[in-house]
């Protein structure tokens, strides 16, 4: 056994000693093809997979200038639910003339914090025009067996007139 290996040994070091012969040095490297990096999907007003449901909602137009509210529902789907010692977290992003009362929501913020289900309500105020807001929520959904954290994010077009 030990005369094979050493046999082996001395045929792959004669084979990586060769020189190459001058055509094999001058032929061309071809580069590799960049890659092309997919353009991220802009987020929806939902997701959804086998373990939850997560949407955004609102009305379809909007009384500039008046109180209005959104509202923001995870669900948990497949025999998973809502993790409720995981530290939920709620970012909205609106332009400007969207006026947010809160902009960072947690758990003592939802309207609804249950099994099944959480729950938070969105209340604003914008001037004329279109304004794009997204939500994006830091959440966890489990079984007895497993839990999946996740970061999502939801969008809607508000519609003020």
């Amino acid at each position: 056994m030990r005369t094979r290996t050493l046999l082996l040994s001395s045929v792959l070091l004669a084979a990586c000693s060769r020189t190459e012969s001058p055509a094999a040095t001058a032929a061309p490297v071809q580069a590799e093809a960049p890659l092309v990096k997919a353009a991220a999907e802009p987020p929806s007003p939902k997701v959804e997979d086998n373990t939850f449901r997560l949407a955004l909602v609102g009305p379809a137009e909007y009384t500039a200038g008046q109180a209005g509210s959104l509202k923001l529902t995870l669900e948990a789907l497949g025999g998973y639910h809502v993790n409720q010692d995981y530290p939920i977290r709620v970012d909205v992003k609106a332009p400007p003339e969207v006026k947010l009362e809160k902009v960072s929501l947690g758990k003592a913020d939802a309207a609804q914090f249950g099994e099944q289900q959480a729950r938070f309500e969105l209340p604003f105020s914008a001037s004329a025009g279109a304004h794009d807001l997204t939500a994006t929520v830091d959440f966890a959904v489990c079984t007895k067996e497993t839990c999946v954290p996740d970061t999502r994010t939801v969008a809607l077009a508000l519609q003020a007139r």
